[in-house]
């Protein structure tokens, strides 16, 4: 079997290429997210100078797919960057690939991951730890679901409803958006997650310009394998909860959330969630997507998770030995046995790339 890699810009997809995509996404379960959808990539692409794909062929047929974004230095990022919770190689299961082959084809030196899906052979020497991404299942329906979880002896779901309704009393009447065309609940989470982010003194997500840019072009697109869903709840006129994220056929997930921190009380970013979990199953999506994290109200209404891994993927390169470097210092923090002059430098160069993350 003969292997070949073309290296293309996201916009060089044609329709055959974006035909032998979607065969290529049928064929595993892990790549019905709507990150492994075209339009995810596509979407990015558009605010963004640096996204490419690596088409693997076998005997002249494109059998693989590695879209992402090529920075200085050789250097290599998911597409979406921070923003991407799941990434890897698009691959028919049986498709004949090199890893080390496919960075050269994409001249990168260095490709991080940290929500890698899939248990791809190629990927097991690169591999540093093992997480996971938690899902609700609505195979079976709304209340189904519901049932299921009052049976498994969580009793979050009626007590958030009871919230709603005093909600409701107190304030006035809920109305719900599935998909708000309107601006203003896009505008009015990107305000509340930068007001976050500076309490929290972490990265401003949205200090960028394309993060803002890339929300909205993906709200804005409307199709049958690949929507934005811009999920928006409201008191009378007042909005109370929003969340951003998209959805493929069967997988919805769940993204950019954000509320009114004056109703915290309420609990209103849960309600609209259970809103939005309850539209999905109607329109026939199968899982929701919680993401990675161990939050309480993940804990309590998942029903499974599916396992994503960390690592790098690092070819020999100047780049390569000073990642290696720095690696190993972080094993020794992590034993305690690194001195106390070179910590410093350390949180510094850490500090750089967090901020860095999002350029």
């Amino acid at each position: 079997m003969s292997t070949r890699y073309q290296l293309i810009s996201a916009k060089e997809l044609d329709t055959g290429l974006l035909q032998a995509w979607r065969s290529v996404q049928a064929t595993r379960a892990v790549f019905q997210s709507p990150y492994f959808c075209p339009e995810f990539t596509l979407a990015v692409a558009a605010v963004r100078p640096d996204v490419r794909v690596v088409v693997i062929e076998c005997d002249g047929r494109p059998v693989g797919f590695f879209p992402h974004q090529r920075i200085r230095w050789g250097r290599g990022r998911p597409v979406g960057g921070p923003l991407s919770d799941y990434h890897g190689v698009l691959a028919e299961p049986n498709a004949e690939w090199s890893l080390p082959a496919l960075m050269c084809a994409a001249r990168l030196s260095v490709w991080p991951f940290d929500h890698l899906v899939g248990d791809l052979e190629q990927f097991s020497a690169y591999r540093r730890a093992d997480t996971s991404s938690a899902q609700i299942d609505l195979s079976a329906g709304y209340p189904a679901y519901v049932q299921g979880r009052r049976e498994a002896g969580s009793d979050y779901i009626p007590k958030t409803e009871g919230l709603a309704r005093k909600l409701g009393r107190e304030m006035g009447e809920l109305r719900f958006t599935f998909h708000d065309l309107h601006d203003d609940g896009l505008t009015k989470l990107m305000a509340w997650k930068r007001q976050q982010y500076l309490r929290a003194k972490t990265t401003d997500v949205f200090g960028v310009p394309w993060t803002s840019q890339l929300l909205r072009h993906i709200a804005a697109v409307q199709t049958t394998e690949f929507a934005g869903v811009c999920s928006v709840l409201r008191v009378g006129d007042r909005i109370v909860a929003v969340h951003m994220g998209m959805r493929s056929r069967a997988v919805m997930h769940y993204w950019f959330p954000a509320y009114d921190p004056d109703l915290a009380k309420f609990s209103a970013g849960i309600i609209l969630l259970l809103r939005m979990v309850a539209a999905a199953a109607e329109l026939g999506v199968r899982t929701v997507d919680m993401g990675r994290g161990e939050s309480q109200y993940k804990q309590r209404l998942m029903t499974g998770a599916v396992a994503l891994s960390e690592g790098l993927v690092c070819l020999p390169s100047l780049w390569g030995s000073v990642l290696r470097l720095r690696h190993k210092a972080e094993a020794l923090q992590a034993h305690g046995v690194m001195s106390k002059a070179l910590l410093l430098p350390l949180k510094l160069v850490k500090r750089i790339e967090r901020a860095q993350r999002f350029r």
